[in-house]
């Protein structure tokens, strides 16, 4: 199952570097939680509208978001790690973000996605280390 896993996020990036909702909402369990760095100050988003709201808010506050991970499977969850390049809509300030998350799934389906902010935190979080 868990090459399949892998397989799956594959094809959510996939989706949302064509800015494809509907795509990307297929790779997505209907009680999604994704849980972003920035959800600290502004709180996870739950569900297809949830992600939909991710995205609206991402596309207003960057001209870029262009995430560029690497993959580890886990079994039952995959690490994704790496930089998401953004450009800042106001300000044109571009930069690299460094992220490291763990995606969970249910049903075959990313049930949940979770940023720590760096590879090495989130293998932490996943009680493993490098």
């Amino acid at each position: 199952m868990s090459e399949e896993n892998v397989k799956i996020v594959r094809q959510l990036l996939d989706a949302a570097e064509r800015e494809d909702v509907p795509a990307a909402l297929d790779c997505l369990d209907s009680g999604l939680e994704w849980v972003p760095l920035r959800a600290a100050t502004e709180g996870a988003y739950h569900g297809h509208k949830g992600y939909e709201k991710f995205v609206a808010d991402t596309n207003e506050a960057f001209e870029v978001f262009e995430p560029h991970f690497e993959l580890r499977d886990l079994g039952e969850r995959v690490l994704a790690w790496g930089t998401i390049h953004v450009r800042g809509s106001g300000s044109g300030v571009e930069m690299d973000v460094p992220v490291g998350g763990i995606f969970d799934f249910r049903g075959g389906r990313i049930a949940r996605w979770q940023d720590f902010g760096s590879k090495e935190k989130a293998l932490e979080a996943a009680g493993l280390s490098e």
